[in-house]
């Protein structure tokens, strides 16, 4: 069984091993159950498993591909060198999330973009940096959006067509990741190179506005700074999103007359949430706190902070998706040669291709993805 691969170095095997029983939601407990139940008569306990992760011990090929099996990798996954994940930033991630489910979260989201990178360099497509810009940490969120908005030739009364669309114009690869966890997503570097990962599964609105907070922590240069605290980073990142998706003088606009039916009106046209409009004005002054809390009050009594009306296009982050796809159609692939390019299974490449599509439902989807007990 594989005898003819050669088993890379020690440190990288456990590394390996680790991320993918994390990303599998496995203890090592459950990992040797895992394995005994798979494949009777296989003896491997729970510390064993621990001294192949620690570098104490290295598991003969045979063994290896026992692994694969039940963390569902190609074994070829296992015996390639990876980037590492680091400057990770938030955005919205609950206290209530336990640090197993966040690390899983990240070691998932790792794997995939893993395998954006091997799929693009097979096809010959790396992502095309078209912008670049220099943003000073001492300049404020709202010139940030102004500079970004001029880039592309936006003028304030323009809607963005796509926040997906700047961020791979940077040249920042951008995924998404549904979950059931209480997370919007991150930006973080993977290697040298600048990662967004997003949570799909959300209002429209709150995704686009999502996109743009993580624009921020790129632009910033936040994820390459790992000593400092993301609060502040958080207050400007948010702010630079609200102020990229809407300027302040059509925030202005939107607010005069006080009109709902107004308020809907320019959520529709540039796709921003009336909540984060209703926040933005009263933080620039735009409104009087009085007048923001009536308005919250009213958001409460007619449920609009859980369900709030206008209707906003979907932005997709489905670059890799579409890639795979092209692919298969044009034959340049097979599921099987895509599944060992990329590391992942035929099964969850389909999977990922029909949601792009719309074929799954994001909470089906999400269970892939979900805590195992």
């Amino acid at each position: 069984m594989h005898k003819s691969i050669k088993i890379p170095t020690a440190g990288l095997v456990a590394t390996k091993l680790k991320e993918a029983r994390i990303a599998a939601g496995l203890s090592t407990h459950k990992a040797a159950e895992s394995i005994k139940r798979r494949f009777p008569g296989l003896q491997i306990s729970h510390a064993t498993i621990a001294n192949y992760e620690k570098s104490a011990t290295t598991p003969g090929v045979d063994l290896l591909g026992v692994f694969a099996v039940v963390y569902e990798r190609p074994i070829n996954w296992f015996l390639e060198s990876g980037m590492p994940l680091t400057g990770i930033r938030y955005r919205f991630l609950s206290s209530k999330t336990r640090v197993k489910e966040r690390q899983q979260f990240e070691r998932q989201s790792q794997y995939w973009l893993e395998a954006y990178i091997r799929l693009e360099r097979r096809l010959d497509r790396p992502l095309e940096r078209s912008k670049q810009l220099s943003i000073s940490p001492a300049m404020s969120a709202e010139e940030a959006a102004r500079i970004v908005r001029q880039a592309f030739q936006l003028k304030d009364h323009d809607p963005i067509p796509s926040v997906i669309e700047i961020l791979e114009a940077f040249g920042i690869r951008t995924i998404e990741m549904p979950t059931t966890l209480a997370i919007d997503g991150f930006a973080a570097s993977l290697g040298d190179e600048p990662v967004v990962v997003l949570k799909p599964n959300a209002a429209n609105d709150r995704c686009r506005l999502n996109a743009g907070h993580e624009l921020a922590h790129v632009l910033f240069g936040d994820c390459d700074d790992h000593d400092k605290t993301s609060r502040g980073m958080d207050d400007r990142a948010f702010e630079f999103a609200s102020h990229l998706l809407i300027p302040r003088k059509q925030l202005r606009a939107a607010f005069e007359g006080r009109s709902a039916v107004r308020l809907v009106q320019y959520k529709e046209r540039f796709g921003v949430s009336m909540a984060s409009m209703i926040f933005q004005a009263e933080k620039t002054g735009i409104i009087e706190p009085a007048t923001a809390k009536h308005l919250w009050i009213q958001f409460s009594r007619r449920g609009w902070r859980a369900n709030e009306p206008g209707t906003v296009r979907a932005d997709r982050a489905i670059r890799f998706e579409t890639l795979l796809d092209q692919a298969i159609s044009e034959r340049q692939l097979k599921w099987r040669e895509a599944a060992e390019v990329t590391g992942v299974s035929v099964e969850d490449l389909k999977r990922r291709r029909d949601l792009a599509m719309g074929i799954l439902e994001e909470e089906e989807e999400a269970t892939v993805y979900k805590i195992r007990d």
